[in-house]
């Protein structure tokens, strides 16, 4: 046989002619009506009785967080009202907002309304405060015309409406965060400005924080206790009397290392001349050991006039000799963590040669702290990793300074703040920078922060200590659902879904996420996969997780067991049943038509139409879980992977006869025995013949 006819025979190719099977669920959804809207079942509810003037913005009341307007009730029309439009990338304060809703005082800004509405100058739905806007000037404007206030007059009219309203709050369990001139009104009456258009702490000017607070990240301050608007008190007298001109003039970390060295009550009052009435008043406040600052009830106990015999805060000197590092000389451990975070990348080279536990032993005379140091500097070196010094640093500063934040090379967070500031970070999208605050999780630093401390923690520091231990678990997982956004929301849990599919719609629960979807399946769905880290982790999140999403039935299928989508819509069922089954059709038919793509994977024609011919007519049920066991389906899987196996055995071995035929000399020798065979074959014939005829003639047959 010529080359020519080989090519011929077996090297053209004939194309396959694929048959199109057409579900109609994509003619179905560009028609679909949703009967729901996107967003939260009860948003706009607010416009029913109050009206939001965008027209006119209320710039004295924005910071960079929330944006102020002119606001109406419909209602009460004599009532003066504003309203805040909240940022959506960070977590609210819901509960506080809830327990603000009850409460009336007549030293406080009242909240009056609070919902998510749709702010048509920004195509987005936010949420929304309505407030009573305080009459009056503020605190510091008061302040430009009289610079100083006599303490009688601080005291009547500062003070003890301030205490009324802060009695009035712990009753609630409610933290300020925000008391500062600029947040109090006053006319006939003391005002104290809203408290919950940004998380407690993250406008606070750093000189109104207590030390431990002053020396961390504003995105990671967390809410604080009732102690830590105390001491926002205590600097707000300080101010009204003598004035804060001299330390606004220094920046954050001069006046961090001042106190440090000299204690905050020492730099603020010494070289003052305070009267008897204000002495036990500034050392019961002005005091950098947390457990010795004043509460609330103290301070209302001195307002009412009760006196204590209170002793000035020493100075924090607690060595005997000093430590040498960096050119200078430190007496106190603070004083040298801080050091040591603000000379990160030096001190790496110098620390752990340092002989800090031979300083904690025989200047201070702490064995205990020696060895705990001794531990941890063993762990770092010029030997070591780059990250395995950066987390000894971590914990050397954390145990010199345990009442002070965790510290990295870039941050400083309280525990309570770490999941606000990866919140901050997601949205700024600064990765590298995140790595740092993923790290703190991974290696389990809040915990040993926590150890370090004799005291029991606060109950909000030990919850957030487990959910940070869980978190830790749930960041190694890869699979959708869990990672770095799984931690995200397990660590906010009032942060909105942060999906650019719908983010813009304020989502903060499983039923308003799938009827909102279920609302957007007409316009985008089919196009877009819900392959969606933040989508899928806010679901595990809300269902609460523990273990990855695996499908086993398509496991024996490589093409679909690495797909992330069938995982995708197991989480979509889930949640769908958790938010009690609600019917969605738009969204089931979405799903359908991402099905349909899946089934390109199965090798069989026969299965493949039959499954396809099903997919319309169950997305019109509306029930995912039944369009995933459609795909899921194991039967299906076992026939196909099965006929696939025998197709590609046939396949390789009708190859390898084929691949002999092209072989000009197999096909050579094939002919020459092939031809021997058939010259054999009738040779014999023509014999047999011959000895037929020749014995039927000798025999007269």
């Amino acid at each position: 046989m010529s080359t020519a006819l080989h090519k011929k025979l077996f090297q053209e190719e004939t194309p396959l002619l694929e048959e199109h099977i057409d579900s109609g669920l994509k003619d179905f959804l560009n028609s679909y009506k949703s009967p729901h809207t996107a967003g939260n079942t009860e948003r706009d509810g607010l416009y029913q009785r109050y009206t939001l003037d965008l027209a006119h913005p209320l710039p004295e009341f924005d910071h960079t967080l929330a944006k102020a307007y002119r606001a109406s009730d419909q209602s009460v029309t004599t009532r003066n009202l504003y309203a805040m439009v909240l940022a959506n990338h960070l977590p609210y304060r819901t509960k506080t907002i809830e327990d603000l809703l009850e409460l009336q005082h007549p030293n406080l800004t009242s909240l009056i309304a609070s919902g998510v509405c749709h702010i048509s100058l920004l195509g987005e739905f936010r949420q929304v405060l309505l407030l009573e806007r305080p009459i009056g000037p503020s605190l510091s404007e008061i302040r430009k015309t009289q610079p100083r206030l006599h303490e009688h007059l601080v005291i009547d009219h500062i003070l003890q409406p301030l205490c009324k309203a802060l009695v009035a709050l712990s009753e609630r369990q409610i933290i300020h965060g925000a008391i500062h001139p600029d947040r109090i009104y006053l006319k006939k009456e003391l005002i104290l400005g809203e408290c919950v258009s940004a998380p407690g702490g993250y406008l606070q000017a750093h000189l109104y924080e207590p030390l431990e607070r002053m020396m961390t990240d504003p995105s990671s301050k967390g809410v604080g206790d009732e102690k830590t608007d105390v001491y926002a008190v205590g600097i707000l007298a300080y101010e009204l009397l003598y004035g804060m001109d001299r330390f606004k003039t220094m920046t954050r970390e001069e006046f961090i290392r001042m106190a440090l060295t000299m204690g905050t009550y020492n730099v603020l009052v010494n070289n003052l001349e305070v009267s008897e009435n204000f002495q036990d008043f500034f050392r019961g406040i002005l005091n950098d050991d947390p457990g010795e600052r004043w509460s609330v009830s103290q301070l209302a106990s001195w307002v009412g006039g009760k006196r204590y015999n209170m002793i000035a805060p020493p100075t924090p000197r607690e060595a005997v000799r000093p430590i040498r590092f960096n050119k200078e000389d430190y007496y106190s451990r603070r004083a040298l963590a801080n050091a040591i975070h603000q000379q990160w990348r030096g001190a790496i080279k110098e620390i752990f040669s340092l002989k800090i536990d031979r300083w904690c032993e025989m200047s201070m005379h702490r064995p205990d702290l020696a060895e705990k140091v001794s531990r941890v500097q063993r762990l770092g070196g010029e030997n070591a990793k780059e990250t395995q010094n950066y987390d000894a640093l971590t914990r050397l500063i954390s145990i010199l300074d345990p009442m002070g934040p965790i510290r990295t090379l870039n941050f400083s967070m309280r525990v309570e703040g770490i999941g606000m500031k990866l919140a901050d970070l997601i949205h700024q999208g600064k990765a590298k920078e995140m790595r740092e605050v993923i790290d703190i999780i991974l290696n389990d630093l809040p915990t040993y922060w926590s150890a370090l401390t004799e005291e029991q923690p606060a109950p909000h520091i030990s919850r957030q200590i487990w959910l940070l231990q869980r978190a830790r678990n749930y960041i190694k997982l890869k699979s959708l659902g869990f990672g770095v956004e799984r931690a995200l929301y397990d660590l906010n849990p009032t942060l909105p879904c942060q999906s650019e599919l719908v983010k813009k719609y304020h989502i903060t629960n499983l039923p308003d996420l799938m009827r909102t979807l279920d609302a957007l399946a007409s316009s985008i769905g089919g196009q877009q996969t819900f392959v969606d880290r933040h989508l899928t982790g806010f679901i595990a999140s809300k269902l609460e997780m523990s273990k990855e999403v695996k499908l086993d039935e398509l496991s024996n299928i490589p093409e679909l067991a690495s797909n992330p989508e069938p995982i995708a819509l197991r989480l979509l069922v889930k949640s769908q049943q958790k938010s009690g089954k609600i019917p969605l059709t738009g969204l089931a038919a979405w799903v359908g038509v991402r099905i349909e793509l899946i089934l390109n994977a199965v090798h069989n024609r026969v299965i493949r139409k039959r499954l396809l011919m099903q997919l319309k007519q169950t997305a019109l049920e509306g029930s995912i879980n039944e369009l995933l066991t459609i795909l899921a389906n194991r039967e299906m899987v076992t026939r196909d992977q099965e006929g696939f196996s025998l197709a590609i055995s046939l396949f390789a071995v009708n190859k390898k006869r084929i691949e002999k035929l092209q072989d000009d000399t197999v096909v050579n020798i094939y002919a020459q025995s092939l031809g021997g065979l058939i010259a054999t074959t009738l040779g014999y014939g023509i014999l047999c013949v011959a000895g037929y005829f020749t014995l039927s003639h000798v025999m007269g047959w």
